[in-house]
Order: C-alpha cells, then structure tokens, then sequence
C-alpha cells in the first residue's frame, strides 16, 4: 500500500509538471493564433464592417488572416513599437552602470538603516509618487525602469519581489486608472469627441477625477501594505516565497557587506535621480495642460539661438521616448567619467544592461503583434461597431455609463493602448454623448478611464504587465493570483464612484 502511496504521489507530481505555466511568449503566441482562428470564421461567416475614410465610407469584409501573418506579427510589433524598445534597451544600459557601481544597493541600505522599523512608510511615499505620475502623464512603459529600484529596496527591508512589482505596477496602474489630466487619455478622448462639436473640455469631471483618484490610490496602498506587512510577518504567506533566496542573490547582487556611499556614489544617485526626474518632465504635455505654447516657444528659440544643442527635438512635452533615451544614453556617458570607467568597461557595462532587458523588448513586439492582427483583420473596427450599436437605445444616462463601463473592459483587453482606444472608440460615441451631454461627456472618459485602467493592470496583451513580470521573474498565473485581492477591491470602487459621479452629473463628475 506504500508502495501504492509512494507511485501515487509521483504520478501526482508528474501531473502538477506538465500543468506548468506557458512563458509570456507562448501566451501571446497563442492568443494571436486564436485571433487568426476568429478572423477564418467571421470570414466564412461574411461578416462586414463600415470603414470611414476622407468623408467616404466602405463596406469591407473582415479580412482571414493567414498562418505566416502569425509569425509575422511579432515582427510587425517590433517595428510598430521601435521607439519603446529603443528607450528600454538604453534604460536598461543605464540602470546596469548604476548598478555596477553599488549605488543603488548603497542607497537601498541607508535608507533601511535609516527607516528601520518603519519601512512600510517607504510603499506610501512611493506609490503616491507613481499614482501621480500615472494620472498626470500616463506614466506606463517608462515605469520599467523603476521595478529594478524598488525590489531590491523591498527585499533588503525584509519583504518580497511581488511586495516591489506592486509598488511601481498598481501605484502607476492605479494613477492611469484614475487619470485627471493625463494626455494619453483624457486629453485624446475630449480631442476624439470634439471631431465635429464642441462637446466637452479636460476640466469637465476634473473634481470628481480627482475625487476618485484619492479613494482609489488610498485603496491600492492599503491592499498593498497589508500584503507587505504579512510577508514580513511570515515570509512563507509571499506567493513567490519558493524563489526567495534566489531573488536575494539575483535582486541584491548576491552581496551582503557595507557598501559605502562614497562621493562617487553619491554623485551616482544624484545623476540616477536627476535623469528620471528630467524623462518625467520631458514627457508631460505642458502646453496641453497650461493652455498655452510657451515649451513650443522655448524649443523654437533654443533652434534658433543655440542650435549647437538641438535643431531636430521640438521641447518638453513634444518629444517622443527616442528622445529619452537619448537622454539615459548621455547620462550613461556622465557616469562613466563620474565612476573612472574606461571605453571598454563602459561599452561591456553598456551592453550588459541592454541585453538583460531584451527580452522585455521582446515580449512588448509580441504584445503589440496582436494589436497589429486585429487592425488589419478589421476586427478591432467590428468590436467597435458592436459598442455603438449595443448603447446606442438607451434611454437613462447612468445606465449608459454603467454599460459603457462593462462594455469597455473586453474592448481594452482587444485595444490596451489608451490613445488607441480613445482614438478608435470615442469618435463612435460623439453621437450618443450629444444626446445626454451632462452626463455622458465627462462620465463616459471616466468610465474609459476606469476600465481600461483596470484591464491595463493585468491584460496578458499590455507590454508593460507582460515587461514587469518578465523583469520582476514572476510567472503570469502567479501574478494574477497575487494581484486578484487588489483588482477586486479596484472593480467594486470604480463601479461605485461611476454610479456617485453619474449621480451628480454636470461639470463637476
């Protein structure tokens, strides 16, 4: 009977092998390979869609997508995103040299020596950082940078990696879901609904926005501390907890003595901090938010007065992330000469950085691919289409808020992008807004904003969900089950902030 037991046992653990999780490339590989399914069967189905065009408008029909367009996508998703893996790969260059130099690790020491007993304190500051950061710039792809700050500092203050991905994920992901002026969102979906009337403006729903930006950041902070108090109360509650000692030597350079933080070091922290503190400025739509052309104005006169600086980047807020990453390249530079590294140390340093965050570049092609296959299939046009006519008979404004706000949680699993999304769906809804504009102009960019924040937390087809587990080494059905507590707690506040702000109507919501 032992023997029996023992077999069991075996085949048992045999079983739990085989059902073990598909890497994030197979997950999208496979989800596009259904989306080229879908495109064969709505083929043979006839289905049509509208395509508006310079005023004209045609009858297409969804286009099959072919097995080598599969492999294909990728390809098209790395071109489609050059200027993100761009950034990342400079990003990661630089975050290698300051890694190299023990600053970061240095740093992460002081401030546990100086917070000893009150780190949990460090998680509030910082998720209000990046919760403001999402909600005024949409911060997204950029917070990449970020994880390989904060899991070393969450690890060495006795918590988990998972404790250091929420920190940066929910705390920028929560922002974006609670945008207030962000110009990727709120700024392109008040542009989409103006196309014909003047419908709405960014201040209209500022101070319900705001409102909710406070209730749900106070949320995702609590569930966060509660998670990170409990790892560290018993470490064996961490859902990555198998893996903790090898996240000790792979986070924290496999070192334990005192660093000293000499002037070379300190240095190092001030260039690290100034040049995050510069990409997060550079890509703030200033202009859009004042209502006014002075970093326009600024950008022409340098050209035109000092142009041995620049004569092709149009200033801050008109960049782009090539120009950002031209700036972490320039501080790559810096560093070298701060830290005495000579051409080939710096070039072996340089590249290191680059190639361990590859494969991050990787994963955002990927994810971009199926985007690339739903637009030329025009089944993100069918999806769209599907949305309008579905809303399009109701009668009570809240109730079209309400639906639009289940309705565009599928929609932002098939569009992630928010400028994509608020492009492509938010020209469709001008018609409905109209009708009952109280309500519906300012709630219905809040119910965008709510549930493509939502999706955008957690969806397998977002580079940036699919680029932070790939550098935080966490596998995606690990991840889900970690994060579910705080997507719950997110979904039940969100709905009832869209019924209070439906409630109240007018400018204010």
């Amino acid at each position: 009977m032992t023997i029996v037991r023992q077999n069991d046992e075996q085949v048992v653990k045999k079983k739990k092998k085989q059902f073990k999780m598909l890497s994030a490339f197979s997950i999208l590989l496979i989800i596009i390979a259904i989306l080229v399914l879908i495109s064969w069967i709505l083929k043979w189905a006839g289905v049509t869609v509208q395509i508006s065009t310079d005023n004209k408008t045609e009858t297409k029909e969804i286009l099959a997508v072919g097995i080598f367009d599969l492999f294909k996508a990728p390809m098209q998703g790395f071109i489609d995103k050059t200027r993100i893996i761009i950034f990342i790969l400079c990003l990661g260059a630089f975050i290698n040299i300051v890694i190299a130099s023990k600053s970061l690790e240095g740093f992460s020491q002081a401030i546990v020596v100086k917070m000893k007993g009150k780190e949990i304190w460090a998680i509030i500051l910082l998720m209000i950082f990046f919760g403001i950061c999402g909600s005024t710039v949409g911060l997204a792809e950029e917070s990449l940078g970020f994880y390989m700050i904060c899991i070393p500092l969450m690890i060495a203050a006795g918590y988990d990696k998972f404790t250091g991905l929420l920190i940066v994920l929910v705390g920028a992901g929560t922002g974006v879901l609670a945008s207030t002026v962000n110009p990727f969102l709120v700024g392109i979906a008040v542009d989409s609904l103006n196309k014909t009337t003047k419908i709405t403006n960014t201040g209209d729903g500022l101070v319900w926005r705001l409102v909710s930006f406070i209730v749900l950041m106070t949320i995702s902070i609590t569930m966060v501390m509660l998670y990170a108090r409990k790892v560290k109360n018993n470490p064996t509650k961490s859902i990555v907890f198998h893996t903790l000692e090898e996240d000790k030597k792979f986070f924290l350079s496999n070192s334990v003595e005192k660093i000293e933080m000499n002037w070379r070091r300190k240095l190092t922290i001030l260039v690290f901090g100034i040049s995050f503190l510069i990409m997060i400025f550079y890509l703030v739509g200033w202009d859009s938010i004042l209502k006014n052309k002075n970093s326009q104005i600024l950008a022409n006169y340098v050209k035109e007065h000092i142009p041995y600086l620049t004569q092709t980047d149009d200033g801050f807020g008109y960049g782009g992330l090539e120009s950002v990453a031209a700036i972490f390249l320039i501080s790559s530079i810096i560093l070298a000469f701060i830290n005495s590294l000579n051409e080939e140390k710096f070039i072996k340093e340089f590249m290191v950085g680059a190639c361990d965050l590859l494969s991050v570049c990787l994963v955002i092609a990927v994810a971009a691919g199926i985007t690339w296959i739903l637009k030329i299939s025009y089944m993100q046009k069918l999806f769209v289409s599907a949305l309008q006519s579905s809303i399009g008979s109701i009668k009570s404004p809240l109730l079209i808020l309400l639906v639009m706000f289940i309705l565009f949680i599928p929609l932002s699993f098939l569009i992630p992008s928010t400028s994509g999304f608020a492009g492509a769906v938010f020209p469709l809804l001008a018609g409905v807004v109209i009708k009952q504009q109280d309500v519906l102009a300012s709630g219905s960019i809040t119910a965008f904003s709510f549930a493509s924040g939502l999706v955008n937390l957690i969806t397998p087809t977002s580079g940036v969900v699919m680029g932070a587990i790939a550098i935080t080494r966490i596998d995606y059905m690990k991840f889900i089950k970690g994060i579910s507590p705080i997507m719950l707690a997110l979904f039940v506040s969100s709905l009832i902030l869209l019924m209070i702000g439906g409630m109240i109507g007018g400018t204010i919501a």
